[in-house]
């Protein structure tokens, strides 16, 4: 006779508690063999709203305790509803939201499909929209942060286009034996042949570091783009001469360096740097945004640039979250991870 399905009780797990914003959100079932619904309990112990979010899939919200406050975000702005206790929400896909809630508040949260990434990678064939994989080839100083920064990227780029979008990290890679930038090529280069046997159209190697692009390319059939390459090369559609910024200051002198190597030097203004590692951003996206307006700012009233490249992926993504909420510098803000997404997903249709 077959086995007959397992039915489980499913503890809380503190291991799989994890930040987002100022909630918490524990996924419940990934301890069960659930492969198509996934349930999580978001609790809000201060109150608060998360950062806009992207669905890719459909979900619904019962309000547990508490009163959930969450803000639908439109053309015309963010409309907030409220709902208390025994209350059920239902979020169509592709709806942007920002979770949030009274202190104390505790959600009950349903989404299909669970594997809604990998669904939509597996959705690409030839003749139909591209798949462009976003690779980071670095790990944040905080574990947690790989997962949520490709969430937070794969939330931002989708809708923009028919193409479809993924984002992953490369391998954790150790750099005792060999320097770091050569373990770092290593894992670079294993994930792009990866990418290769998966049938992506087009990779990204999301830092605008450009590294190991010359190599990546060595080894791969489809396009692979380094965004501060492309985003520097079209800035001269918006002017004669362009500024940067970055997250750090050691990031300005190898950035510099990058883009006299790509021979814009001449038309750079200058790079600066936000002040701000990539652990801290994910912490506090706004402030690392408002950081960034403040030196658009600066930059517009300087009169020099014409364009300003956002010379990180980290930062960039960080802006893009609240750019509709500062003022028009008079400055064009190049969002280098759309432009690298778009470049590679046009190179991929040829």
């Amino acid at each position: 006779m077959p086995t007959p399905p397992k039915v489980t009780v499913l503890p809380f797990d503190e291991s799989r508690a994890k930040p987002f914003g100022p909630a918490v959100i524990e996924h419940r079932t990934a301890q069960s063999e659930f492969g198509e619904l996934g349930t999580y309990f978001m609790t809000f112990p201060d109150g608060g709203h998360a950062d806009p979010w992207t669905l890719q899939y459909e979900e619904s919200i019962y309000v547990i305790s508490g009163e959930a406050s969450l803000l639908v975000v439109g053309e015309g702005g963010e409309t907030d509803m409220r709902v208390g206790a025994d209350e059920l929400i239902a979020l169509p896909k592709g709806v942007t939201v920002r979770y949030g809630g009274e202190p104390g508040t505790r959600l009950l949260l349903s989404i299909a499909p669970l594997n809604w990434a990998e669904a939509d990678s597996a959705q690409g064939e030839p003749g139909g929209a591209p798949r462009v994989l976003f690779l980071t080839p670095f790990h944040f100083e905080k574990p947690e942060h790989d997962d949520e920064f490709d969430a937070v990227l794969t939330s931002l780029l989708t809708g923009h286009g028919e193409q479809i979008v993924s984002a992953r990290h490369v391998e954790r890679f150790e750099s005792d034996d060999v320097d770091y930038d050569t373990a770092q090529t290593e894992a670079i280069l294993r994930a792009v042949e990866q990418a290769n046997a998966e049938k992506y159209d087009a990779i990204v190697i999301a830092c605008h570091y450009d590294p190991a692009l010359s190599e990546a390319r060595g080894v791969s059939r489809i396009p692979v783009v380094g965004p501060l390459q492309l985003t520097t090369g079209i800035t001269t559609q918006f002017g004669p001469k362009f500024a940067v910024i970055t997250d750090i200051p050691e990031a300005v002198e190898v950035i510099q360096g990058l883009i006299d190597g790509y021979g814009r030097g001449a038309d750079c203004v200058g790079v600066s740097a936000i002040d701000w590692d990539g652990d801290a951003i994910l912490e506090d996206p706004r402030g690392a945004a408002e950081a960034v307006d403040r030196i658009v700012a600066d930059l517009a009233e300087a009169g020099e640039a014409r364009s300003v490249v956002i010379g990180c992926t980290i930062v960039s993504s960080a802006y893009e979250r609240y750019r509709q909420q500062f003022p028009d510098r008079g400055v064009v803000v190049l969002n280098s991870n759309l432009v690298a997404l778009k470049g590679a997903a046009a190179l991929a249709a040829n």
